[in-house]
C-alpha cells in the first residue's frame, strides 16, 4: 500500500465581510496560508483533509455587497 500526494488546483469562492477590499485581500492571504480544509469523505468514510493556499496571483474580485463587479 502506498500514499500519494497530489498538488490539485481547486476553484472556490469565499465571502469576506470587512471595511475594505485591501483588508479582505490581507485576511485571505493570512488565513489561506496552508489552511487545513475538509473536502468531505472518502468512499470508506474517512475524512478528506488537505491544505489550501492562495496561488501566486491575486484572487479575482467578483462581487461587492452581492452585486457583480
Amino acid at each position: 500500500m502506498h500514499e500519494y500526494l497530489f498538488d490539485i488546483k481547486l476553484f472556490t469562492a469565499l465571502r469576506v465581510k470587512v471595511e475594505s477590499e485591501a483588508k479582505a485581500r490581507e485576511i485571505l492571504a493570512s488565513v489561506l496560508d496552508c489552511a487545513e480544509v475538509n473536502c468531505g469523505e472518502w468512499p470508506d468514510g474517512s475524512p478528506i483533509v488537505g491544505e489550501a493556499s492562495l496561488d501566486d496571483g491575486d484572487p479575482d474580485l467578483i462581487e461587492i455587497d452581492g452585486e457583480a463587479v
